[in-house]
């Protein structure tokens, strides 16, 4: 698929996704504040490239999937929710 091109999103699968980041990021993060869909990855969590990958793999374990990065944009991808998205829109059942 053309990176340009829209991709449906699983609605029930990014509020899954939405809800195990959630879960996750606690055990990622030495941060205290509150953690929402609206929760900025990388400025106000602090999430390091590497504690991205352990995200994915986590939420690729927990769902049974395979999340393509390929085409990620990560200008575009800002907080919790902006991932959701994305992964509801590019994975594949395993």
């Amino acid at each position: 698929m053309d990176a340009d091109q829209e991709t449906p999103v699983d609605a029930r699968m990014r509020d899954a996704v939405t809800a195990t980041m959630l879960a996750i990021l606690p055990g990622l993060l030495d941060y205290d504040g509150p953690l929402t869909p609206h929760s900025r990855l990388q400025d106000e969590l602090g999430l390091s490239s590497s504690l991205v990958l352990e995200l994915l793999l986590g939420i690729e374990e927990t769902h049974a999937i395979q999340i393509d990065l390929e085409v990620l944009d990560e200008d575009k991808v800002v907080t919790v929710a902006d991932l959701a998205e994305y992964i509801a829109g590019h994975y594949e059942q395993l």
